[in-house]
């Protein structure tokens, strides 16, 4: 039986403007909708944001290295590309004793406008 599709076209295309990877989502998905949009709004609920601005503010490497690459599996795992593709660069600047604090810390603004149209498009396309 074939999972149901929930999305309208419309929904879909303004998602890939705003940086969710659709395809890619329903491979990792089983072409399953509806688990994608229940895990799309578990992301909501997830605190690895939260905890990566904690961290920066308190300039703690070592927790903004552990939130950033949490929140780059998590955005992986969703599709979520353009989010994912920020947060793996920020992973990066954290990575091991080489790392780049202040080039992770100067991502922030665009990782905090991602994220929060990230949500945005969430709460607008599958409900809050």
């Amino acid at each position: 039986m074939a999972a149901q599709n929930v999305l309208t076209q419309e929904q879909k295309e303004r998602m890939e403007k705003n940086g969710f990877n659709v395809a890619e989502a329903m491979q990792r998905f089983m072409n399953n909708e509806q688990l994608w949009i229940k895990f799309l709004k578990k992301f909501k609920l997830d605190t690895s944001f939260g905890e990566l601005v904690k961290a920066m503010e308190e300039k703690d490497a070592t927790k903004a290295f552990e939130a950033s690459h949490t929140l780059k599996g998590i955005t992986g795992n969703l599709a979520l590309s353009e989010f994912n593709k920020l947060v793996s660069e920020q992973t990066e600047y954290l990575r091991g004793t080489e790392s780049n604090f202040e080039a992770a810390v100067s991502m922030m603004p665009q990782i905090t406008e991602v994220y929060e149209n990230t949500t945005k498009i969430i709460d607008e396309v599958c409900g809050e």
